[in-house]
């Protein structure tokens, strides 16, 4: 059967919408919605790499969402540093380091590890697929960090290595905070605590451009920032 080029739009908009209401759809962020988002620069350091990056991860005042030229930038800047191998750093994982380090006044992070090739971590590790990052704030405790972290967002993984002073931090589809007490080169040692779905967040949490509904799904691929959706149940890897 043909379908004329009224129908064929028609037909698009309706699948559009139904992606949409089923939660398949991230947006890229609009200023009346995001009027929090941090515009200015941060600088990432690579401890392993001992390199600097300074990047806005964040359009202008008219578009509060992150800038696919910078996310392309700051995935190439934390790639492997053991095979220089690289993958795109989730654009939801990039916006709560951003607002991690605006909510403590620091304009610098500390990278520790990014983007991980197999085999280089644990089994399933986030890190293999671009969804995590271990970094720390200079002058602030990563106790501090992953409890602002866990009261503020949801669909994260936040895990604390006092002995190694830094912080991981992933995105993933259950929640789940831990503490490791093991040295650098050690067998992990942690405890993993989850919570309640349903558990709200706070009326002042920060709005995630990637989390806001948008009425076209397309959009995402053509600004630059699709990427896989979390498979249910599968919530390992750290």
């Amino acid at each position: 059967m043909l379908l004329d080029a009224g129908m064929g739009n028609a037909i698009l908009i309706l699948l559009s919408s139904l992606l949409a209401s089923f939660g398949g759809a991230r947006n890229v962020g609009t200023s009346d919605t995001l009027l929090d988002a941090p515009h200015h620069e941060i600088t990432f350091y690579f401890e392993n790499r001992r390199e600097s990056l300074g990047i806005t991860l964040f359009g202008d005042a008219t578009n509060e969402g992150l800038a696919p030229a910078a996310l392309r930038q700051l995935s190439h800047f934390v790639r492997c540093y053991r095979t220089d191998r690289e993958r795109p750093i989730h654009p939801r994982l990039a916006e709560i380091v951003a607002r991690i380090a605006d909510a403590f006044g620091r304009d610098y992070v500390d990278v520790i590890s990014g983007f991980r090739a197999p085999p280089f971590g644990a089994p399933h590790s986030k890190h293999f697929l671009g969804n995590a990052m271990d970094f720390h704030l200079p002058g602030i405790s990563s106790k501090r960090v992953a409890a602002w972290v866990w009261k503020n967002f949801r669909g994260v993984g936040v895990g604390t290595y006092p002995k190694q002073d830094f912080l991981h931090v992933d995105v993933r589809d259950v929640d789940v905070r831990w503490t490791d007490m093991s040295l650098h080169g050690e067998s992990a040692h942690a405890r993993y605590f989850g919570r309640p779905r349903e558990e709200a967040l706070p009326k002042d949490a920060p709005r995630l451009a990637y989390d806001q509904p948008t009425p076209d799904p397309a959009a995402r691929v053509f600004a630059g920032l699709e990427t896989r959706v979390f498979p249910r149940g599968i919530s390992d890897g750290y």
